[in-house]
C-alpha cells in the first residue's frame, strides 16, 4: 500500500510504501502537523480580510444613507405630498449635514446603485439615487 502525503495545495510532500494490510484505515489521511504559509499567502489572506471589511462598511454606510434619505422623504411627503423632485432633493440636502454626506460619498463606489436599491423602497429609489449622485458631482 502507498501512503501519499499532500500539502494544502495538493502537492505531493511524501510517499511511503508498506506491505501491511492491518494498518489503521485513517493512515492514508496523514496531514502534516505544521503547514507553513508563505508571505504571499499571508498577505493575500490579510488583503481578503480587509476587502471583506471594506465591503461590509460600504454596505452598512449605504444602508444608513438610504434610511436617512427615505425617512426625510417620508416626512416631506406627509407635510407636502405634492413636492417636486427638486424640492425633495433640496429637503434631503438640508436635512443631512455635510459631514454625513461626506461619509456616504466615501461609501459610493462601483456598484453602489445596485447596493442601495436593497435599502430604499421603490417609490423613493429615483430621488434617493439622484440625491446621492448630486452630492457626488458637487464633491
Amino acid at each position: 500500500m502507498q501512503v501519499v502525503t499532500l500539502d494544502f495545495r495538493g502537492n505531493i510532500m511524501d510517499v511511503q510504501t508498506t506491505n501491511s494490510f492491518n494498518q489503521n484505515s485513517q493512515s492514508h489521511l496523514h496531514v502534516p502537523e505544521i503547514v507553513r504559509r508563505t508571505d504571499t499567502q499571508a498577505l493575500t489572506e490579510m488583503l481578503m480580510e480587509e476587502l471583506h471589511s471594506a465591503l461590509c462598511w460600504q454596505k452598512q454606510t449605504l444602508a444608513e444613507a438610504a434610511a436617512e434619505i427615505q425617512q426625510l422623504l417620508k416626512q416631506l411627503e406627509e407635510n407636502n405630498p405634492k413636492a417636486t423632485d427638486s424640492e425633495q432633493k433640496a429637503f434631503v440636502n438640508i436635512g443631512i449635514p455635510p459631514t454625513r454626506r461626506e461619509r456616504f460619498l466615501n461609501a459610493m463606489q462601483a456598484g453602489w446603485k445596485e447596493t442601495i436599491q436593497e435599502f430604499l423602497e421603490y417609490s423613493y429609489l429615483n430621488i434617493g439615487i439622484a440625491t446621492l449622485e448630486g452630492w457626488k458631482e458637487t464633491e
